[in-house]
Protein backbone atom coordinates (compact mmCIF):
# COMPACT_ATOMS: atom_id res chain seq x y z
CA UNK A 1 0.00 0.00 0.00
CA UNK A 2 2.84 2.33 0.93
CA UNK A 3 4.51 2.02 -2.49
CA UNK A 4 1.51 2.50 -4.22
CA UNK A 5 0.65 5.67 -2.51
CA UNK A 6 4.28 7.18 -3.07
CA UNK A 7 3.53 6.50 -7.03
CA UNK A 8 0.48 8.00 -6.81
CA UNK A 9 1.58 10.96 -5.34
CA UNK A 10 4.53 11.33 -7.84
CA UNK A 11 1.95 11.45 -10.57
CA UNK A 12 -0.19 13.95 -9.05
CA UNK A 13 2.97 16.02 -8.70
CA UNK A 14 3.80 15.34 -12.49
CA UNK A 15 2.00 17.40 -15.55
CA UNK A 16 1.05 14.47 -17.18
CA UNK A 17 -2.45 14.25 -17.47
CA UNK A 18 -2.94 10.62 -17.79
CA UNK A 19 -0.77 7.77 -15.81
CA UNK A 20 0.94 5.97 -17.85
CA UNK A 21 -0.96 2.85 -18.82
CA UNK A 22 0.81 0.18 -16.78
CA UNK A 23 0.26 1.82 -13.50
CA UNK A 24 -3.81 2.41 -14.27
CA UNK A 25 -4.52 -0.80 -12.81
CA UNK A 26 -2.68 0.61 -9.91
CA UNK A 27 -4.62 3.78 -9.81
CA UNK A 28 -7.71 2.10 -9.56
CA UNK A 29 -6.45 0.62 -6.15
CA UNK A 30 -5.29 3.73 -4.72
CA UNK A 31 -9.00 5.00 -5.53
CA UNK A 32 -10.60 2.47 -3.63
CA UNK A 33 -8.46 2.30 -1.15
CA UNK A 34 -7.98 6.06 -0.16
CA UNK A 35 -12.32 5.89 0.16
CA UNK A 36 -11.28 3.20 2.10
CA UNK A 37 -9.23 5.04 4.76
CA UNK A 38 -11.35 8.21 4.43
CA UNK A 39 -14.63 6.58 5.78
CA UNK A 40 -12.43 4.45 8.25
CA UNK A 41 -11.19 8.11 8.94
CA UNK A 42 -14.55 9.51 9.82
CA UNK A 43 -15.41 6.71 11.54
CA UNK A 44 -12.92 6.84 13.65
CA UNK A 45 -13.30 10.19 14.70
CA UNK A 46 -17.20 9.80 15.17
CA UNK A 47 -16.08 6.91 17.59
CA UNK A 48 -14.00 8.66 19.73
CA UNK A 49 -16.25 11.63 20.72
CA UNK A 50 -17.82 10.14 23.76
CA UNK A 51 -19.76 13.53 24.46
CA UNK A 52 -23.20 14.57 22.30
CA UNK A 53 -22.85 17.69 20.25
CA UNK A 54 -23.93 20.61 22.48
CA UNK A 55 -26.82 22.06 22.28
CA UNK A 56 -27.10 25.37 20.19
CA UNK A 57 -27.80 28.50 23.04
CA UNK A 58 -30.37 31.54 22.08
CA UNK A 59 -28.04 34.54 21.90
CA UNK A 60 -28.18 37.05 24.81
CA UNK A 61 -29.51 34.28 27.36
CA UNK A 62 -30.05 36.95 30.32
CA UNK A 63 -29.00 35.17 33.73
CA UNK A 64 -31.36 35.06 36.34
CA UNK A 65 -31.74 37.99 38.49
CA UNK A 66 -30.07 36.87 42.49
CA UNK A 67 -32.59 36.29 45.41
CA UNK A 68 -33.13 39.54 47.44
CA UNK A 69 -32.84 38.95 50.85
CA UNK A 70 -34.92 42.04 52.67
CA UNK A 71 -34.79 42.38 56.45
CA UNK A 72 -37.51 44.69 58.72
CA UNK A 73 -36.96 46.14 62.13
CA UNK A 74 -40.07 46.40 64.22
CA UNK A 75 -39.74 48.36 66.93
CA UNK A 76 -40.86 47.18 70.88
CA UNK A 77 -43.45 44.47 69.24
CA UNK A 78 -42.23 40.81 68.59
CA UNK A 79 -45.19 39.13 68.26
CA UNK A 80 -45.52 41.41 65.32
CA UNK A 81 -42.02 40.47 64.46
CA UNK A 82 -42.81 37.23 64.54
CA UNK A 83 -46.16 37.41 62.65
CA UNK A 84 -43.92 39.11 59.66
CA UNK A 85 -41.45 36.76 59.98
CA UNK A 86 -44.12 34.08 58.61
CA UNK A 87 -44.95 35.69 55.62
CA UNK A 88 -41.39 34.88 54.30
CA UNK A 89 -43.01 31.45 52.02
CA UNK A 90 -45.37 33.90 50.64
CA UNK A 91 -43.70 36.61 49.89
CA UNK A 92 -40.90 34.09 48.45
CA UNK A 93 -43.17 32.55 46.35
CA UNK A 94 -44.87 35.72 44.64
CA UNK A 95 -41.57 37.80 44.57
CA UNK A 96 -38.72 35.26 44.49
CA UNK A 97 -36.91 37.17 47.49
CA UNK A 98 -35.93 36.43 51.10
CA UNK A 99 -37.54 38.00 54.13
CA UNK A 100 -36.37 38.48 57.36
CA UNK A 101 -37.79 39.98 60.40
CA UNK A 102 -36.65 41.16 64.06
CA UNK A 103 -37.64 43.40 66.75
CA UNK A 104 -35.61 45.75 69.15
CA UNK A 105 -36.88 47.79 72.05
CA UNK A 106 -37.16 51.76 70.75
CA UNK A 107 -34.53 52.25 73.57
CA UNK A 108 -31.94 50.29 71.40
CA UNK A 109 -32.75 51.86 68.28
CA UNK A 110 -32.65 55.26 69.40
CA UNK A 111 -29.19 54.40 70.74
CA UNK A 112 -28.20 53.09 67.84
CA UNK A 113 -25.37 54.48 64.80
CA UNK A 114 -27.59 53.75 62.03
CA UNK A 115 -30.35 51.00 61.18
CA UNK A 116 -29.66 47.82 59.97
CA UNK A 117 -32.91 46.56 57.82
CA UNK A 118 -34.75 47.60 54.94
CA UNK A 119 -37.56 48.49 56.46
CA UNK A 120 -38.88 49.36 59.51
CA UNK A 121 -41.84 49.15 61.49
CA UNK A 122 -42.51 51.56 64.83
CA UNK A 123 -45.45 53.49 66.17
CA UNK A 124 -46.21 57.02 64.76
CA UNK A 125 -44.29 58.86 67.52
CA UNK A 126 -40.93 57.77 66.09
CA UNK A 127 -41.70 59.52 62.99
CA UNK A 128 -39.98 63.03 64.04
CA UNK A 129 -36.76 61.42 65.47
CA UNK A 130 -36.66 58.46 62.79
CA UNK A 131 -36.81 61.34 60.03
CA UNK A 132 -34.60 63.96 61.94
CA UNK A 133 -31.87 61.14 62.13
CA UNK A 134 -31.80 60.88 58.03
CA UNK A 135 -32.78 57.12 58.28
CA UNK A 136 -36.70 57.11 56.30
CA UNK A 137 -36.93 57.35 52.53
CA UNK A 138 -39.66 59.27 51.40
CA UNK A 139 -42.54 56.72 50.23
CA UNK A 140 -41.95 56.71 46.29
CA UNK A 141 -44.91 57.73 44.60
CA UNK A 142 -45.45 54.67 42.27
CA UNK A 143 -46.27 53.00 45.58
CA UNK A 144 -48.58 55.50 46.95
CA UNK A 145 -50.39 55.21 44.00
CA UNK A 146 -50.21 51.41 43.86
CA UNK A 147 -53.21 49.14 43.29
CA UNK A 148 -51.43 46.93 46.54
CA UNK A 149 -51.69 50.19 48.97
CA UNK A 150 -54.98 51.50 47.38
CA UNK A 151 -54.64 55.27 48.76
CA UNK A 152 -58.66 55.79 48.22
CA UNK A 153 -59.45 52.81 50.43
CA UNK A 154 -57.25 54.62 53.47
CA UNK A 155 -59.15 57.10 56.04
CA UNK A 156 -58.32 60.87 55.14
CA UNK A 157 -56.35 61.45 58.63
CA UNK A 158 -54.66 58.31 58.08
CA UNK A 159 -53.39 58.58 54.66
CA UNK A 160 -52.75 62.20 55.06
CA UNK A 161 -52.01 63.37 58.74
CA UNK A 162 -50.49 60.13 60.12
CA UNK A 163 -47.75 59.87 57.92
CA UNK A 164 -46.90 63.49 56.61
CA UNK A 165 -43.64 65.23 57.96
CA UNK A 166 -42.23 67.99 56.09
CA UNK A 167 -44.50 68.13 53.40
CA UNK A 168 -43.33 64.86 52.06
CA UNK A 169 -44.95 61.01 53.03
CA UNK A 170 -42.60 59.11 55.11
CA UNK A 171 -44.46 56.10 55.73
CA UNK A 172 -47.20 54.14 55.05
CA UNK A 173 -49.94 53.17 58.05
CA UNK A 174 -50.90 49.73 58.98
CA UNK A 175 -53.02 50.33 61.86
CA UNK A 176 -54.71 52.77 63.99
CA UNK A 177 -55.10 53.12 67.69
CA UNK A 178 -57.58 55.61 68.59
CA UNK A 179 -57.58 56.48 72.73
CA UNK A 180 -60.62 57.05 74.50
CA UNK A 181 -59.44 58.18 77.37
CA UNK A 182 -57.11 60.46 79.06
CA UNK A 183 -56.05 64.14 79.63
CA UNK A 184 -54.84 64.45 75.35
CA UNK A 185 -58.52 63.05 74.66
CA UNK A 186 -60.65 65.66 76.72
CA UNK A 187 -58.75 68.66 75.94
CA UNK A 188 -58.92 67.80 72.01
CA UNK A 189 -62.21 69.52 71.25
CA UNK A 190 -61.55 73.04 73.36
CA UNK A 191 -57.95 72.90 72.15
CA UNK A 192 -57.78 72.62 68.66
CA UNK A 193 -58.25 75.75 67.09
CA UNK A 194 -58.29 77.13 63.74
CA UNK A 195 -56.94 80.64 64.02
CA UNK A 196 -53.22 79.47 65.31
CA UNK A 197 -51.20 76.32 64.80
CA UNK A 198 -49.49 74.16 67.06
CA UNK A 199 -51.26 72.82 69.98
CA UNK A 200 -49.40 71.44 72.72
CA UNK A 201 -46.66 73.84 71.59
CA UNK A 202 -45.89 77.64 70.43
CA UNK A 203 -44.02 76.73 66.94
CA UNK A 204 -42.10 80.40 67.57
CA UNK A 205 -40.67 80.07 70.73
CA UNK A 206 -41.16 75.75 70.89
CA UNK A 207 -42.59 77.37 74.75
CA UNK A 208 -45.35 74.78 76.32
CA UNK A 209 -49.04 75.40 75.85
CA UNK A 210 -49.77 72.73 78.50
CA UNK A 211 -50.45 75.08 81.20
CA UNK A 212 -53.53 76.93 79.72
CA UNK A 213 -57.07 77.04 80.07
CA UNK A 214 -58.37 74.50 78.44
CA UNK A 215 -55.83 71.84 79.57
CA UNK A 216 -56.50 72.85 83.46
CA UNK A 217 -60.46 72.60 82.91
CA UNK A 218 -59.71 69.39 81.41
CA UNK A 219 -57.72 67.83 83.85
CA UNK A 220 -60.53 69.03 86.26
CA UNK A 221 -63.07 66.83 84.29
CA UNK A 222 -63.75 63.38 85.50
CA UNK A 223 -62.06 60.81 83.78
CA UNK A 224 -64.58 59.25 81.85
CA UNK A 225 -63.87 57.27 78.13
CA UNK A 226 -64.43 60.40 75.90
CA UNK A 227 -66.24 59.10 72.70
CA UNK A 228 -64.54 57.80 69.99
CA UNK A 229 -66.50 60.06 67.49
CA UNK A 230 -65.07 63.02 69.08
CA UNK A 231 -62.24 64.95 67.93
CA UNK A 232 -59.51 62.16 67.75
CA UNK A 233 -56.10 61.93 69.35
CA UNK A 234 -53.97 60.15 66.79
CA UNK A 235 -50.18 59.48 66.95
CA UNK A 236 -49.41 57.28 70.40
CA UNK A 237 -49.90 53.82 69.31
CA UNK A 238 -50.22 53.72 65.27
CA UNK A 239 -48.42 51.24 63.37
CA UNK A 240 -46.30 53.20 60.70
CA UNK A 241 -44.02 51.31 58.32
CA UNK A 242 -41.41 52.76 56.25
CA UNK A 243 -38.29 51.84 53.82
CA UNK A 244 -34.89 53.05 55.46
CA UNK A 245 -31.87 54.88 53.97
CA UNK A 246 -29.82 51.90 55.12
CA UNK A 247 -31.48 49.42 52.44
CA UNK A 248 -29.17 48.90 49.65
CA UNK A 249 -32.57 47.05 47.50
CA UNK A 250 -34.69 50.19 47.88
CA UNK A 251 -36.71 49.08 44.63
CA UNK A 252 -37.47 45.62 46.21
CA UNK A 253 -38.18 47.09 49.77
CA UNK A 254 -40.75 49.58 48.35
CA UNK A 255 -42.75 46.25 46.57
CA UNK A 256 -42.48 44.85 50.35
CA UNK A 257 -43.38 48.29 51.92
CA UNK A 258 -46.55 48.51 49.60
CA UNK A 259 -47.22 44.40 49.76
CA UNK A 260 -47.36 44.80 54.12
CA UNK A 261 -49.42 47.94 54.21
CA UNK A 262 -52.11 46.37 51.45
CA UNK A 263 -55.86 45.34 52.91
CA UNK A 264 -55.06 41.63 53.08
CA UNK A 265 -51.45 41.35 54.49
CA UNK A 266 -52.05 43.91 56.94
CA UNK A 267 -55.49 42.26 57.89
CA UNK A 268 -53.31 38.95 58.78
CA UNK A 269 -50.96 40.62 60.73
CA UNK A 270 -53.86 42.22 62.56
CA UNK A 271 -55.46 38.46 63.43
CA UNK A 272 -52.17 37.12 64.08
CA UNK A 273 -51.28 40.08 67.03
CA UNK A 274 -54.01 41.70 67.27
CA UNK A 275 -54.21 45.35 68.78
CA UNK A 276 -55.10 48.61 67.04
CA UNK A 277 -57.74 49.25 64.52
CA UNK A 278 -57.94 49.46 60.89
CA UNK A 279 -57.10 52.23 58.90
CA UNK A 280 -59.26 51.18 55.46
CA UNK A 281 -63.17 51.75 54.70
CA UNK A 282 -63.42 48.24 53.63
CA UNK A 283 -61.82 46.76 56.56
CA UNK A 284 -63.94 48.77 59.35
CA UNK A 285 -66.30 46.01 60.21
CA UNK A 286 -64.05 43.13 59.28
CA UNK A 287 -64.17 40.39 62.35
CA UNK A 288 -60.44 40.01 61.87
CA UNK A 289 -59.40 43.15 63.32
CA UNK A 290 -61.90 43.04 66.48
CA UNK A 291 -62.16 41.04 69.60
CA UNK A 292 -63.72 37.89 68.67
CA UNK A 293 -66.40 38.22 71.80
CA UNK A 294 -67.67 40.79 70.20
CA UNK A 295 -70.87 40.03 67.57
CA UNK A 296 -71.71 41.91 64.31
CA UNK A 297 -73.86 44.79 66.07
CA UNK A 298 -70.83 45.81 68.53
CA UNK A 299 -68.28 45.48 65.70
CA UNK A 300 -70.87 47.90 63.44
CA UNK A 301 -71.11 50.02 66.22
CA UNK A 302 -67.25 50.72 66.52
CA UNK A 303 -66.88 50.80 62.72
CA UNK A 304 -69.33 53.95 62.67
CA UNK A 305 -67.55 55.68 65.71
CA UNK A 306 -64.05 54.90 64.07
CA UNK A 307 -64.90 56.39 59.97
CA UNK A 308 -67.03 58.99 62.10
CA UNK A 309 -63.60 59.58 63.71
CA UNK A 310 -61.01 59.30 60.37
CA UNK A 311 -63.22 60.68 58.47
CA UNK A 312 -63.08 64.06 60.44
CA UNK A 313 -61.01 67.06 59.17
CA UNK A 314 -59.63 67.57 62.97
CA UNK A 315 -57.67 65.48 64.77
CA UNK A 316 -54.71 66.07 67.33
CA UNK A 317 -51.80 64.64 66.67
CA UNK A 318 -48.75 63.74 69.23
CA UNK A 319 -45.76 65.87 68.04
CA UNK A 320 -43.20 63.24 66.36
CA UNK A 321 -40.06 64.88 67.84
CA UNK A 322 -37.59 63.60 69.31
CA UNK A 323 -37.80 62.88 73.03
CA UNK A 324 -41.60 62.37 72.58
CA UNK A 325 -41.90 59.69 75.56
CA UNK A 326 -40.38 61.89 77.74
CA UNK A 327 -42.59 64.57 77.47
CA UNK A 328 -45.85 62.20 77.48
CA UNK A 329 -44.52 60.81 81.01
CA UNK A 330 -44.38 64.36 82.11
CA UNK A 331 -47.73 65.17 81.20
CA UNK A 332 -48.97 61.49 82.34
CA UNK A 333 -47.11 62.17 85.83
CA UNK A 334 -49.41 65.42 86.46
CA UNK A 335 -52.24 64.00 85.57
CA UNK A 336 -51.91 60.77 87.75
CA UNK A 337 -50.79 63.81 90.66
CA UNK A 338 -54.00 65.18 90.32
CA UNK A 339 -55.99 62.31 90.10
CA UNK A 340 -54.36 60.88 93.50
CA UNK A 341 -55.08 64.38 95.03
CA UNK A 342 -52.41 65.43 95.60
CA UNK A 343 -51.98 68.43 93.59
CA UNK A 344 -54.26 71.47 91.62
CA UNK A 345 -54.80 70.65 88.03
CA UNK A 346 -53.13 74.08 86.95
CA UNK A 347 -50.02 73.60 89.61
CA UNK A 348 -49.55 70.10 87.82
CA UNK A 349 -49.81 71.31 84.84
CA UNK A 350 -47.19 74.17 85.55
CA UNK A 351 -44.83 71.77 87.12
CA UNK A 352 -45.45 69.48 83.87
CA UNK A 353 -44.30 72.92 81.76
CA UNK A 354 -41.52 73.28 83.39
CA UNK A 355 -40.11 69.63 82.58
CA UNK A 356 -41.33 70.20 79.19
CA UNK A 357 -39.01 73.21 78.86
CA UNK A 358 -35.94 71.64 80.30
CA UNK A 359 -36.74 68.63 78.19
CA UNK A 360 -36.37 70.93 74.68
CA UNK A 361 -33.28 73.02 76.21
CA UNK A 362 -31.71 69.40 76.88
CA UNK A 363 -31.93 68.12 73.03
CA UNK A 364 -31.94 71.81 71.98
CA UNK A 365 -34.47 74.14 71.42
CA UNK A 366 -33.88 75.14 68.01
CA UNK A 367 -33.30 71.12 66.44
CA UNK A 368 -36.66 70.77 68.55
CA UNK A 369 -38.71 73.99 67.10
CA UNK A 370 -36.92 72.72 63.13
CA UNK A 371 -38.45 69.28 63.98
CA UNK A 372 -41.93 70.58 65.42
CA UNK A 373 -42.25 72.85 62.52
CA UNK A 374 -42.14 69.63 60.36
CA UNK A 375 -44.30 67.89 62.23
CA UNK A 376 -46.85 70.55 61.61
CA UNK A 377 -45.67 70.35 57.77
CA UNK A 378 -45.11 74.21 58.44
CA UNK A 379 -42.49 75.57 55.35
CA UNK A 380 -40.85 78.57 56.71
CA UNK A 381 -40.01 81.17 53.84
Amino acid sequence: MRRILKRAIKWLGSSDSEPPVSNRWELGRISTSATFITLLAACTLVSCSSEPPAAPQPANLAAPPPSVALHVLVVNEPELAAAIGRLRGEWRERFGGNLLAETKTWQDVAAADAIDADLIVFPTRYLGKLATRGWLRPVRKNVLDSADYDAADVFPLARRDLVTWGGQVMALPISIDLPTEGLLVRVAPAALSNDRQGVLFDPETMRPRIAEPAFVQALSMSNDAAELGSVPVLGVGDRLLAVTTASRNPATAFRLLGWLASAEISTQLASAVGGPMPIRHSLAKSSAWYDPRLNAAERNELAIRLEQALNSDRCLLVPRIPGIDDYLAALDEAAASVQAGNAEPLAALEAASTKWDAITDLLGRDKQRAAYLKHLNITEP
